[in-house]
């Protein structure tokens, strides 16, 4: 089942939205605003992002851009916008959108343009793989497998585990970590070591040895080997 990300802060227009794509088969999480939909995208992974372009505080563009730049995210973007001017259209591409539904529009115009874009996403060029001993990560699935077993990782946990895998076997120092993923905008002091716990839980328990070194005081280490 594809999982959509909706963000919207028209409750009309989203509870119309919501209702016929899941009747179409989509698992859709739905964000009101700009920001919480940065926040899902943070921790989860989607097929595709439906975003409004037009919105309070954080608006679409923005958050489109954020999306691209920020969170390295590949997922297809459709925006939808009430501005269906050609400049209009062209700020949203140049944030990174890969399409326009302009308001106001069919459902079963929107599911077409989705659908359309999740199987040309999809058909892309084979994903570029990383392999770190037992692990391997995939990046155009977005996954991580130690073993053949997918991990069940957050967005962030992933990027966590690139970043150490990238250096391997290196430590890694917390501050190091915490600028690439948050970049200037970094979370409270206990964000990494909460990111850390949960993907030490999917890396590890479930193996007879730890790939996930930490080193207190320091930062972490990931080893490709007992």
């Amino acid at each position: 089942m594809e999982k959509i990300l909706l963000v919207e802060d028209d409750f009309d227009v989203a509870g119309n939205i919501q209702d016929y794509l899941e009747r179409c088969g989509y698992a859709v999480t739905y964000a009101s605003n700009g920001a919480l939909g940065l926040n899902h995208a943070l921790g989860e992974n989607f097929d595709a992002v439906i975003l409004d372009v037009r919105m309070p505080g954080i608006d679409g563009l923005t958050v489109c851009q954020q999306l691209r730049e920020k969170l390295n995210v590949d997922w297809p973007i459709l925006m939808l916008t009430a501005a269906d001017a050609l400049p209009d259209r062209l700020k949203g591409f140049d944030a990174g959108a890969d399409d326009y539904v302009v308001k106001p529009f069919a459902l079963e115009e929107l599911s077409a343009r989705l659908k359309v874009l999740i199987r040309r996403s999809r058909s892309r060029a084979p994903s570029k793989t990383m392999t770190l001993g037992e692990l391997l990560l995939d990046f155009g699935q977005r996954a991580a497998f130690r073993e053949n077993r997918r991990l069940d990782l957050t967005n962030i946990g992933f990027r966590i585990l690139k970043i150490l895998c990238d250096r391997s076997p290196d430590i890694v120092e917390r501050e190091t970590i915490e600028s690439e993923v948050w970049g200037d905008e970094l979370p409270d002091s206990d964000a990494l070591r909460s990111h850390i716990f949960a993907l030490r839980a999917e890396l590890d328990k479930p193996f007879d040895w730890s790939m996930l070194k930490t080193h207190r005081g320091i930062g972490y280490q990931l080893i490709s080997e007992k």
